[in-house]
C-alpha cells in the first residue's frame, strides 16, 4: 500500500465516524421525538373516549320539545278580579314569543348574546375571548355562554363554574339548536331566566318590576331588565336604582353599537321616568278564607305538586266586595257580641 493511499483513508477516517454519531444521535431524538407524540396521541385520544363517554350519559335535549316548566296558580273572583297567587319556589308565568316586547328580545340579546342568530349553539369569538381572559386571570373567571348554553345550563347543570361543565355545555347547545328553532329557544330562554325577587320568566318579572305585561314593556324599561340577568338582587331598582340605571345605560350603549337603536331612542331611553311596580312574590291573599279553602279542594283533587307548579287558572263563584263586605258585617256583629259576654 502506497503512502498516499494510507494518508487518504486516514484523512476519511474522521469525517465517516463524524456522521455515524450524527445520525445515531439523530436516531435517537427521533425516536424520543416519535415516543413522546405517541404518547401525547394516546393521552388525547383517552381523554377525548372519556370525554365521549361521559357525554353519552348527558341528559335527552330531544325532551324539551314537550317541556312544561313550573308556573304559578292564580285563583280569580266571579269578575276576573286576581284574589292569589300559589307557587313554590319559582313564581312564573309563562308567556308565548308573540306577547314578548321585540324591544326586550333585543335588549337581551344585545347583552348576553349579539351573535345569537348567527351561531350553531357556541360563539367562537367569545370561546376566544374567554380563553384569553381565563388563561391571564389562571382560572375561570369569565364565561363564553351563549343564550342556548344558559339554557341548558338552567335545565340541566349545575352552575359551578368548571371546564368540564362548560364542555357539556357545548356539546347540549349545539344538540338544542339541531331540534328547535332560534325563537324557540329565546322563547324559551326568557321564560326560564331568573330576574330576581323570585321572579322567574319575564311575564312575572314585569309585572313586578313595572306593573304591566311584558308584550308592554318600552325600550328603557326592556334595556333595564336585561341589564339585570347577570346579577339579579345586586342591579335590581328595588334594591338599587342607580346600579339599575348603570346597567340600563350599559345595554342601550350596546344596542347603539349595533345599530339596533338610534341616537335619538338611546337619548330618549336614558331620559324616561321609570316607574316602579311592587314585589308581588308570596303576596297576602285578598280573601284569606275564600282562597284557603280553594287551595285545600285543588290540593286534595289534583295534588300539591299540580296545585304550585301547574300554573292553573281558577275563577270562583265569589264577587270580591260582596264577601268583603260579608266578613266585615260578621266581623262587626262578632265584636258586638263578644261585647255583651
Amino acid at each position: 500500500m502506497s503512502s498516499r493511499t494510507f494518508e487518504k483513508k486516514q484523512s476519511q477516517a474522521p469525517v465517516s465516524s463524524g456522521f455515524e454519531f450524527i445520525k445515531g444521535v439523530g436516531q435517537v431524538a427521533g425516536g424520543t421525538l416519535l415516543a413522546a407524540t405517541m404518547l401525547t396521541s394516546s393521552i388525547v385520544a383517552g381523554g377525548l373516549v372519556g370525554l365521549a363517554i361521559s357525554f353519552r350519559n348527558l341528559p335527552d335535549v330531544r325532551q324539551l320539545r314537550n317541556f312544561f316548566p313550573s308556573e304559578t296558580t292564580y285563583i280569580y273572583d266571579m269578575k276576573g278580579k286576581l284574589l292569589t297567587s300559589l307557587h313554590g319556589e319559582a313564581n312564573r308565568e309563562v308567556v308565548v314569543k308573540e306577547k314578548i316586547s321585540p324591544q326586550l328580545k333585543r335588549a337581551v340579546l344585545a347583552s348576553e348574546d349579539s351573535d345569537f342568530y348567527y351561531h350553531h349553539g357556541i360563539n367562537p369569538k367569545g370561546v376566544g375571548r374567554a380563553i384569553v381572559t381565563n388563561y391571564t386571570s389562571g382560572g375561570v373567571s369569565q364565561g363564553a355562554s351563549t343564550i342556548t348554553m344558559q339554557l341548558v345550563k338552567n335545565l340541566f347543570l349545575s352552575r359551578r363554574r368548571e371546564y368540564t361543565r362548560k364542555l357539556a355545555e357545548a356539546v347540549l347547545a349545539i344538540r338544542l339548536e339541531q331540534i328547535l328553532s332560534k325563537d324557540d329557544i329565546l322563547e324559551m330562554y326568557l321564560n326560564q331566566v331568573y330576574w330576581g325577587h323570585n321572579n322567574y320568566g319575564v311575564q312575572t318579572a314585569a309585572r313586578s318590576f313595572f306593573n304591566k305585561s311584558a308584550s308592554q314593556l318600552t325600550l328603557a324599561e326592556s334595556a333595564m331588565m336585561a341589564g339585570l340577568i347577570q346579577a339579579p338582587e345586586q342591579y335590581s331598582p328595588f334594591v338599587s336604582m342607580k346600579n339599575a340605571k348603570f346597567q340600563q345605560k350599559t345595554v342601550l350603549g350596546r344596542m347603539l353599537t349595533l345599530g339596533w337603536i338610534s341616537q335619538k331612542e338611546h337619548d330618549d331611553a336614558i331620559k324616561e321616568e321609570i316607574k316602579l311596580g311592587k314585589i308581588r312574590s308570596f303576596g297576602g291573599s285578598a280573601l284569606p278564607y275564600i282562597t284557603n279553602e280553594v287551595s285545600r279542594e285543588l290540593a286534595k283533587k289534583f295534588g300539591r305538586d299540580a296545585l304550585l307548579k301547574g300554573g292553573m287558572r281558577v275563577q270562583t263563584t265569589v264577587d270580591i266586595n260582596f264577601q268583603k263586605m260579608a266578613e266585615s258585617v260578621v266581623k262587626r256583629w262578632h265584636y258586638r257580641l263578644l261585647r255583651r259576654g
